[in-house]
């Protein structure tokens, strides 16, 4: 790509990916013995690229930042020995100082991209990319590197994605079994569970040793589905097929406490309030326990 122009460039013929180099703008101010100084360690550092002398180019390179700084084709070709070492890590971390210098650096943009793509952050590497106008010449090329990333990313994440339910279905193991369509559950202060059995019309206690009961087994359950349990380990049951809420003492005394909800599926209490969900009426009731108290 086309470098800015600047006051003073000096242009080097080499081979490989070893690039020309431009220097100070009027902005920099440096002065011309500097200068002469970074020109010449920057020009001996090419002649050791050259036979391969990698160390004391790099160093070389380094002496001609060291009077001019901003020398973003330094760095550049810092980072290109570094490649030919397959010092990834050292390339990578250049060519991110090359961009802070200059958002504009397609080539060191594209090349951080390569990287990260060959280090497997596919993710970087696309976003990289995306920062590299249509217009630059060698678009073609991040075209097909973005789209070997996207391929390799969602693959990556799919990969992931299957572990975790591997893991999951790993990890799951039976509590209880021999219910009959559990629906709802809750967990009293005491740590005993309780689940409603919609086809059974029944609410199954499951003390802290597993074993389990019929906590509830009365005539007024007609399908019980969602539950919900108060700070007094109250137990209030959605009775779907008879339309109303119910509601079970720790005791186990059971009793109707709200009439007419048309079809009540869901049951959830927070800070006293209970939240009914009516899919009869496609709406979201709610009550105040602390009224009945």
């Amino acid at each position: 790509m086309k470098k800015k122009i600047f006051l003073l460039s000096v242009i080097l013929l080499m081979t490989g990916c070893f690039f020309c180099t431009s220097f100070a703008s009027e902005e920099d101010e440096i002065p011309e013995e500097d200068m002469q100084k970074a020109i010449s360690a920057y020009k001996y550092g090419v002649d050791m690229v050259r036979v391969k002398a990698y160390d004391t180019a790099i160093d070389s390179f380094k002496k001609a930042l060291s009077f001019y700084p901003k020398m973003t084709d330094a760095y550049y070709n810092i980072a290109s020995v570094y490649v030919a070492q397959k010092k990834y890590d050292e390339a990578y971390n250049t060519y991110v100082k090359i961009i802070a210098l200059n958002p504009y650096d397609y080539d060191s943009i594209l090349q951080a991209a390569k990287i990260s793509y060959n280090r497997q952050n596919y993710a970087l590497a696309m976003k990289y990319l995306k920062y590299i106008p249509d217009d630059y010449e060698h678009y073609y090329t991040v075209q097909q590197l973005y789209a070997d990333a996207k391929s390799q990313f969602d693959l990556q994440r799919n990969k992931v994605e299957r572990s975790k339910v591997t893991t999951a279905n790993n990890n799951k193991r039976v509590l209880i079994d021999k219910f009959n369509s559990p629906a709802g559950m809750v967990v009293d202060s005491e740590g005993n569970m309780y689940v409603a059995c919609y086809s059974d019309n029944s609410i199954v206690k499951v003390d802290k040793n597993k074993n389990k009961t019929n906590f509830v087994k009365d005539y007024l359950l007609d399908g019980p589905i969602g539950i919900a349990i108060d700070n007094y380990d109250n137990i209030y049951v959605a009775n779907f097929e008879a339309d109303n809420i119910l509601k079970v003492t720790k005791g186990g005394n059971v009793s109707v406490f709200m009439e007419n909800v048309s079809k009540p599926y869901f049951l959830y209490i927070k800070n006293d309030i209970l939240y009914i969900s009516e899919q009869g009426n496609d709406v979201v009731l709610t009550y105040n326990l602390s009224t009945q108290r």
